[in-house]
């Protein structure tokens, strides 16, 4: 049986995007008015696919692994 911490929910709320990515629910309005991927529903509820945000992500934002910085 596989731990289910470890999954991503398909559909998520501001809340789970914030946390998803490691920032503020105000930074998440930042990135929905930058384009990140979302679902209006109805007057006020957002949702979120998980998949297209961690993509959208990856595609807006460069990834920088290890300790080599050159300056």
């Amino acid at each position: 049986m596989s731990d289910k911490t470890d999954t991503i929910p398909a559909f998520g709320n501001k809340r789970d995007v914030a946390k998803l990515i490691g920032c503020c629910l105000r930074s998440v309005d930042h990135y929905m008015d930058r384009g990140c991927p979302h679902y209006k529903l109805g007057y006020k509820s957002v949702r979120f696919d998980m998949g297209e945000v961690r993509d959208w992500v990856k595609q807006k934002h460069k990834c920088i692994r290890g300790v080599d910085n050159e300056r």
